[in-house]
């Protein structure tokens, strides 16, 4: 068996080099929304899209790959798309993301006055400008891009010339004082922090215009070169607009002392009246101390809606987003660059996450029954999505099936089910890695607390056991798997079958895990182990179907 290796630790999902012509092999880019953070593989939504579609197509094995990675901005896809063609082939690549647009900006943000980080910005704003000429390109590769000038210790480019060519537009006088600045890629923060002081919180730049359509631009130029590449490669482009969590508070900075003993006052003079019309003036009052603080209008969101003004608290919950500091969830201004891709060439349609959100409650309030915490979709949301790109790719006929018209009940079976559902599922296919406690929403894995390495402890000790059962031998299979221990893990599948011959699913899940590494050969066996062990299940039914036809 051999395979590559896609996403994280505990999102396993290989994929052959060479594509199988009886394949139709999607690649999913983005942060830790289209990672599935929080879950395992068969929680996030490419799995469910890729369960989605294999349901409706006879004779061909569908791959969406996740490649989704933690903190990963549109800079980072923009750089592994360049190499993504060169693994082989690909029907279609999909792009959920914007989350972290200006998570690299912000971290400077604690080291730079608010002077040099807007000069900062502007200087990387017209760097994105000047990458598309070719005298550009050509001095940079003469000067040596890893020689990287501090700012201000040069002079700045040639505008009136670049003006000539149209590029400028009105921004003389702003972009004239400019220098160039440190490179992104080319020195990063870490390897800089031991000659930094980190300057106090009152007095750092705050999020403004400047960031937020640095963000913007960035977003546009970075996916738009993952168009042109994919479209060049003849693969056509879904880009998502993911969905933040509106009732998770807002990143914020204080102000002077007095200044935010006063202004934290207002804010807690409203929290104690709100539900009464006392409570929307005062949040009200805080707005007009500080229009451009998101606690005030986080505050007044929440005072109008304990008052049952639900559209005008979403906007207002809209525009705390829009003014949040170290912004982990996408903002407006990168929403509006998101959705203006439709239409373009090479993009197969944009998908408003969102919006659809949105519309699933009254007043348009995004909660955490589908967004789990700030960002990241919850595991029954990730059904939703998952419908909705179904429906795109097979409206814009990418991809031939049957079975249209019952997507949007099958996203909605899944959702509801995930929402109901109080125990962890043994089927490799459905094991999210929730856990639930008694009277206790589910929780989902957090690598920064260990989560996952005790979820593998746990399995191991169980099996170390004198009393080990068949069950703790299936469950160590499926934990072994998505740990990339794929022999270790046939092995465990094994031992529980010859523990407890009438375990079937124990086949069952190793005819689809050999599946998704490229043994089919050895999957086909399994698959008709499982079949004859438990005749009657429909899913056992349909991986043997799909195996027997894929070896034809």
């Amino acid at each position: 068996m051999t395979y590559q290796r896609a996403g994280q630790a505990h999102h396993f999902h290989p994929f052959a080099t060479n594509k199988a012509d009886d394949t139709f092999r999607v690649a999913v880019f983005g942060g830790s929304a289209a990672h599935g953070y929080g879950v395992l593989e068969p929680g996030s939504f490419p799995h469910r899209l890729e369960q989605m579609l294999q349901r409706r197509v006879q004779g061909q094995e569908i791959q969406i790959v996740n490649m989704g990675t933690i903190a990963w901005s549109s800079q980072q896809i923009a750089w592994a798309a360049k190499q993504l063609f060169e693994l082989g082939e690909w029907d279609l690549v999909l792009v959920y993301s914007g989350h972290n647009e200006l998570l690299e900006l912000s971290s400077w943000k604690t080291y730079m006055p608010p002077g040099e980080h807007r000069r900062y910005t502007k200087v990387l704003l017209w760097n994105q400008r000047l990458q598309g000429f070719r005298l550009y390109t050509a001095l940079r590769h003469l000067t040596g891009k890893a020689e990287v000038p501090e700012l201000g210790s040069a002079d700045p480019p040639d505008f009136q010339q670049a003006d000539e060519q149209g590029i400028v537009g009105g921004h003389e006088e702003e972009l004239a004082a400019l220098a160039p600045g440190l490179d992104p890629v080319a020195v990063t923060p870490a390897m800089r922090l031991d000659d930094m002081n980190p300057i106090e919180r009152h007095k750092r730049a705050r999020i403004g215009p400047l960031e937020r359509g640095y963000a913007a631009r960035t977003y546009t130029h970075n996916i738009g070169q993952v168009v042109d590449q994919a479209r060049h490669a003849g693969a056509p482009v879904i880009v998502m607009n993911p969905a933040p969590n509106d009732n998770h508070d807002p990143a914020w900075f204080p102000y002077a002392e007095d200044e935010e003993q006063t202004f934290v006052a207002c804010l807690e003079e409203a929290d104690r009246t709100r539900g009464s019309d006392e409570g929307v003036t005062g949040a009200r009052a805080c707005l007009k101390l500080h229009p451009d603080d998101p606690r005030a209008h986080y505050a007044l969101a929440n005072a109008l809606e304990a008052r049952g003004q639900r559209p005008e608290a979403v906007e207002h919950l809209i525009e705390a987003r829009r003014w949040a500091e170290y912004p982990n969830r996408v903002v407006p201004d990168v929403t509006d660059a998101i959705l203006a891709f439709e239409g373009r060439p090479g993009v197969a349609g944009v998908i408003d996450v969102e919006a659809l959100f949105r519309a699933r409650s009254d007043g348009g309030l995004i909660t955490y029954d589908l967004v789990y915490d700030h960002c990241h979709p919850s595991v029954a949301a990730n059904w939703l999505i998952a419908g909705e790109v179904s429906k795109l790719i097979l409206d814009e006929g990418i991809l031939t099936a049957s079975g249209r018209d019952t997507i949007d009940a099958e996203a909605e079976t899944g959702f509801k089910d995930l929402q109901n559902r109080r125990a962890a599922d043994p089927r490799l296919s459905e094991w999210t890695g929730l856990t639930w406690r008694p009277g206790q929403t589910p929780e989902y894995i957090a690598d920064f607390q260990g989560d996952w390495t005790n979820i593998r402890d746990a399995q191991e000790t169980a099996i170390d056991a004198p009393d080990a059962t068949a069950m703790d031998w299936l469950w160590a299979g499926n934990g072994r798997f998505y740990g990339y221990e794929i022999a270790e893990a046939v092995e465990a599948w094994d031992q529980a079958v010859r523990m407890d011959m009438t375990l079937c699913l124990a086949h069952g899940n190793k005819a689809h895990g050999l599946r998704l590494v490229g043994d089919r050969a050895g999957a086909l066996a399994a698959a008709k182990q499982a079949t004859e062990c438990d005749p009657a299940n429909a899913e056992f039914k349909a991986e043997l179907t799909l195996l027997e036809q894929l070896a034809q």
